[in-house]
């Protein structure tokens, strides 16, 4: 893989000890000197999904609070880093924030920095299937420093 020096077991130790998943293969574009930087961007993709009563409950939306759903690629160049579903709580962010999002290609990650959220890993595990490469499936919940969840992120990284 294009991210690895070793294997997807080294990508999911850096995904599980950071907080931002952006900055993970920002650093691993550079140490490997990828062409076609230089920052990870996010392809965002048409989404006309409404969150389910998983994501309302995993997001501790109140019933009449508005979510939001992000579709992206994340991107170096024209290689494709990762696919990723974000529901967020955009009542959470500022209006300059919720514009980028609408307007930009700036990945959910860089863009939400500034509140100072962490990221709680809920899984990450390694999917290998008969007939296909093996890829890294993480979901995790992105949570402000009032312990308040901001996000509910779902990432597959491809093994090929």
């Amino acid at each position: 893989m294009f991210l690895l020096s070793d294997d997807l077991a080294s990508l999911r130790r850096d995904l599980d000890a950071a907080d931002s998943a952006t900055a993970v293969l920002q650093a691993r574009c550079e140490a490997f000197g990828l062409p076609g930087g230089p920052v990870v961007r996010a392809r965002v993709e048409p989404s006309d999904a409404v969150a389910d009563e998983a994501v309302r409950g995993r997001l501790k939306a109140s019933p009449g609070e508005v979510l939001a759903c992000r579709r992206v690629r994340l991107m170096w160049g024209d290689l494709i880093l990762s696919r990723a579903v974000n529901w967020y709580r955009p009542e959470r962010l500022t209006a300059d924030m919720r514009r980028r999002l609408a307007e930009t290609d700036e990945p959910f990650g860089v863009v939400a920095r500034p509140l100072g959220y962490r990221r709680v890993r809920r899984e990450t595990r390694l999917v290998e299937a008969a007939g296909r490469a093996p890829f890294l499936h993480c979901r995790a919940i992105l949570e402000t420093p009032d312990g308040e969840p901001l996000a509910l992120v779902e990432e597959v990284y491809p093994g090929d």
